[in-house]
């Protein structure tokens, strides 16, 4: 029982933790907004014109991910999708890799915030550190 204990209170701190981070992180990796000045004399700094079709924009989603949290007796591992523009969606497969061998398989969940995403393991032995890749 004293496990079971330990792995949930684990689980709660890293929530807790994930919840309350560091909000300067947060803008790394996206374009910035603001919009440019003048820069003085005869030269002015204007933004390029928009290419594409209006109202389509580009969408990143993770590609790479760490496992951070492994619960082997409910299936379901917790994933560190560092710097990404985009969670990946719900019901997303991704392959666990241990240096450059496979070693498991699993499927991303709804329940996320803003860098950690809760996957449910399909199969394999996966650890703590490991690396998530998509098929």
């Amino acid at each position: 029982m004293s496990r079971r204990l330990a792995i949930h209170t684990l689980l709660a701190i890293g929530v807790c933790i994930s919840l309350l981070g560091c909000n300067s992180i947060k803008s790394i990796g996206e374009p910035s907004k603001e919009i440019p000045e003048e820069t003085g004399g005869d030269t002015n700094v204007t933004a390029p014109p928009a290419q594409g079709k209006t109202g389509t924009a580009l969408v990143s989603y993770a590609q790479q991910g760490k496992v951070m949290l492994v619960d082997q007796a409910l299936g379901f591992c917790v994933v560190d999708f560092m710097f990404v523009a985009k969670m990946p969606p719900a019901e997303q497969r991704y392959f666990v890799y241990r240096g450059n061998q496979q070693v498991g398989e699993i499927m991303t969940t709804s329940q996320t915030d803003e860098t950690f995403q809760v996957a449910d393991i399909n199969k394999g032995d996966i650890r703590e550190g490991d690396s998530v890749r998509p098929e």
